[in-house]
Parts: C-alpha cells; sequence; structure tokens
C-alpha cells in the first residue's frame, strides 16, 4: 500500500490552563461529537460549541472541555448544557463539576462569543495545544489526500476490486472506502455508492467531485430495500415527457439495471402513487392541477428545508445478480471508535437488535451480487453479535457462501465459540475452528493501536435461492 501515509500522534499530555483564583480560564464547550473530532486532529469548528465564558473576544487563549451526556429523567441521556449558555468559570457554575477532568486541550478563539452564536459554519477555535496531539489536516491538499483509519483502508483492499467490474457500496457514506475502491480500480468500471441519507448521498457526491473520479455514482436507497422489484414504479426524470401524462414508459438511470447493465423500462401511473404523494385524504377529490403539482415535487425535491442544498437521485434498487463485488459496511454499535467519549445508550437488548438488522442487510447484498462473486462484511465495532455471530448466520443460512482469504492480513484472527445470554435464553454461535484465521479482527488494545473493526470476505458459489 505504497499510496498510504501514516500519521502518528502522541498523548495524553498534561496541558496547563493557568488557573487563577482571581482571574478563571476563560472556556469553551463543546459537543461530544465536536470533541471526538478535535481528540483526532481537528479545530473547533461554530457548530460544535454549546457555550463559553462571558466577553470572550477574537484571539483570547480559551480551555476547551466536553459536555458528555449525563443520565436524566425517564432513562434518557443528554448533555444538560443549552447552546449559548454563559459559564461562569468557578466552582460556583452549575456546570463546573460537571465538566471537571473532561478538558481536551487550550486554543485561541477566532470569534468573539457573539460571532461564535451567530455564524452558522467557520473555525471557532484554533487548537493550539491539545490532550492527545495530532496534525490538523484541515483544507490540506484537498481532492489529493482523504484521512481514513487504516482497517478502513484494509477492506477496499480485502474486496480486491478489478477494472471493469460493476461494484456496489450499500452503506457507503462518508464515502471514504468507495473513493478507495474507484482509485484500486483506476477509475475504469462502475462504482455505485448508496445511502438512505439525502444529506450523506450529497458527502459523497462532494468527495468524489474533489477527488476527480469519474466511475462513481451516487444514489438514496435505504439498504434494505436494494433489490428491485420488475414492476417497481419510480418518479419522473426531470425534464421527461408530459407531466398530464399517467403512465409512461422511459429510460432513467436510477431504476433497476439488469446483469449485463441494460435498463430495464419501468412505468409510473397515478394509482402507482402513495396518498402522501397525491394529497388523498381519506378519498377526496383530487385536481389534475394538484396531481401536476404533486408530481412537480416529486421530480425537484423536498425543497430546501428538506436538506442543506442540493439534488440526489433515488434508487428503487437493482436487479439480483447484476454485480461483481458488494462491500456492506454495515451500521454497527460503533463500539470500536476512537476516540469514543460516550456509549451509554446502548444495552444488550440493543446490540442485539443491530444485528438483527445487519442481518437483514446481508440479505439483501447476497442476492445482489453474482454467481462467482465477492461480498465483504465490515463494521466498526468490536461487538461479536455484530461480527462473528453474522459471519455464522452467513455461513450456516447460505451453503454456496465460504468464507476467503484477506489480502493484505493485517488483523488478528476472528472469536471462536459461543455465548449464552439471559442465563442460556438465547445462545450466539460464532467462528468454528479454522475459521478464525479467514477474518480480520482489529482490537484497540493490541500492538496495532487502530480503532476497533472487524472484515469478513465470503467468495459467492452457485446460488440455489
Amino acid at each position: 500500500m505504497d499510496y498510504v501515509l501514516f500519521v502518528k500522534g502522541s498523548g495524553p499530555h498534561t496541558i496547563e490552563y493557568g488557573h487563577a483564583a482571581d482571574q478563571p480560564v476563560k472556556e469553551v464547550v463543546v459537543s461530544r461529537k465536536c470533541a471526538e473530532a478535535v481528540l483526532r486532529g481537528a479545530q473547533v469548528f461554530v457548530p460544535g460549541v454549546l457555550a463559553c465564558s462571558a466577553h470572550i473576544e477574537i484571539g483570547d487563549t480559551v480551555a476547551v472541555s466536553v459536555a458528555v451526556e449525563q443520565p436524566g429523567s425517564e432513562n434518557k441521556w443528554s448533555v444538560g448544557i443549552t447552546r449559548g449558555t454563559v459559564l461562569q468559570g468557578s466552582p460556583t457554575d452549575p456546570y463546573y463539576h460537571e465538566r471537571s477532568g473532561l478538558y481536551i486541550g487550550q486554543g485561541i478563539t477566532k470569534l468573539s462569543r457573539t460571532g461564535l452564536f451567530r455564524a452558522s459554519e467557520g473555525v471557532a477555535v484554533e487548537m493550539t495545544n491539545r490532550v492527545f496531539d495530532l496534525p490538523s489536516l484541515h483544507s490540506l491538499l484537498e481532492g489529493d489526500i482523504f484521512l481514513q483509519n487504516l482497517p478502513s483502508i484494509i477492506t477496499a483492499h480485502a474486496l480486491d476490486p478489478q477494472q471493469g467490474e460493476r461494484i456496489l457500496d450499500m452503506c457507503a457514506a462518508p464515502g471514504g472506502k468507495t473513493t478507495a475502491i474507484a482509485i484500486l480500480m483506476r477509475d475504469k468500471g462502475e462504482v455505485i455508492a448508496t445511502d438512505r441519507s439525502h444529506n450523506k448521498v450529497l458527502d459523497i457526491k462532494k468527495l468524489v467531485t474533489e477527488m476527480d473520479l469519474h466511475c462513481i455514482t451516487a444514489f438514496k436507497l435505504d439498504a434494505l430495500k436494494a433489490i428491485c422489484k420488475s414492476n417497481e414504479s419510480i418518479e419522473f426524470p426531470p425534464g421527461h415527457g408530459n407531466e398530464e401524462t399517467f403512465s409512461q414508459t422511459f429510460d432513467h438511470s436510477d431504476i433497476c439495471k439488469s446483469p449485463d447493465g441494460n435498463v430495464e423500462a419501468t412505468t409510473i401511473s397515478h394509482s402507482d402513487l402513495t396518498s402522501e404523494e397525491t394529497g388523498d385524504n381519506g378519498g377526496k377529490y383530487l385536481s389534475k392541477a394538484d396531481i401536476r403539482k404533486n408530481i412537480r415535487r416529486l421530480r425537484n425535491g423536498g425543497g430546501r428545508n428538506h436538506s442543506i442544498g442540493g439534488r440526489v437521485e433515488k434508487s428503487k434498487g437493482f436487479s439480483p445478480s447484476s454485480f461483481d463485488r458488494v462491500l456492506l459496511d454495515a451500521p454497527c454499535s460503533a463500539l470500536g471508535l476512537r476516540p469514543r467519549l460516550f456509549s451509554g445508550e446502548e444495552s444488550i437488548e440493543s446490540l442485539r437488535k443491530h444485528g438483527k438488522y445487519q442481518r437483514k442487510m446481508f440479505d439483501q447484498a447476497v442476492q445482489l451480487v453474482r454467481p462467482g462473486g465477492v461480498i465483504v462484511y465490515s463494521t466498526c465495532t468490536i461487538n461479536p453479535g455484530e461480527n462473528e455471530a453474522l459471519v455464522r448466520y452467513a455461513l450456516d443460512t447460505y451453503k454456496f457462501l465460504s468464507l476467503a482469504p484477506q489480502n493484505p492480513r493485517i488483523g488478528g484472527p476472528g472469536l471462536v465459540g459461543r455465548c449464552e445470554l439471559f442465563d442460556g435464553e438465547v445462545v450466539e454461535e460464532w467462528l468454528r475452528p479454522g475459521e478464525e484465521e479467514l477474518v480480520q479482527r482489529f482490537d484497540p488494545s493490541s500492538l496495532l493501536d487502530t480503532m476497533g473493526f472487524f472484515i469478513a470476505k465470503f467468495s459467492v458459489g452457485q446460488k440455489d435461492l
């Protein structure tokens, strides 16, 4: 991987904040997600600021701390700080003890207190002294470099995409693995990137543009609905046909494609529109003008309040066995992320729900890949119920799947055995002897010092669906 540059950090460091009894240190409190980014080398950006001391001006030296979620009423977690709160900077401050020990560094303010809460974007605090020291890569060589964790890079290599192939990245945001796949293919072939979030698809498209890659197409699509039905109806493409015609056949890039890449014809009729799309309210009369207006809304999207701006194409899914390789980097409990300052909302039951959700997405991936193809499954969690248990499910459910060797192999072996939950009422089967060396488990406590991560690669034999 001669194109990979490793950036190492250091810490934890002790920071002197210069506190004096008669002159409390000026402070800025940031959200937990902002703090996690700062600990990875980012600056403090305006949306992450929750509260600060009074009379902060541009150029002030401030101590930066983090507001971590605390248990509240009705077993709910919250930070307990309203954005814009004024900090007193002394033990009499009601938030003083909550953030004790949660300081993450020191920096110079780029905006006054008024600007911090009026601006919508931009750097709020430029970090000069950090508990964990990592260089900020903000605005550095944009389009030429992309910051990514080592296991994520390994995942793209494990997929082993080849030039000219058709690849699907099912849960692609923010697009790091998608672009890595395209680079490994030398931008020759077709990479389809999907995500169910409108704004996340916009993020993918932005990154693709920055990286100047041309083989990637991004769609909005729920991974649980990735299989297209042959009679599926879709909305009119922009600028196509007569809005008053309620039945029409056309070609468009977001409809089903056959295994050879040809577009399948599809129709839409007034009866295909849902009650929400047509404005139907309990069988009330719907005029042609209302129908035309609703069809225009379908074509033009939900408007400015729907997203941060920009249009994305929606997909109704893809034909079975229409991809050479599929990457499923599944949504998970994210217990492997580093730094991870909060995971209080996870429970045994919520972890089990993650596993059930991932199995449904994997079922979709199996149908989408062709015989002789490859599926790579990955997560950023250390929970065996979302990793080894998924592998066991896959191998036991689909006899035509087999674990395949991965290259490069940097992570450790998987977990062999089983786990009994709720006094034996639930048994979670993991890997069997001999399978552990065919997966990669990245342990944060290992000498590699990476995030927690898991990768499994499956070869797809002749399907007997």
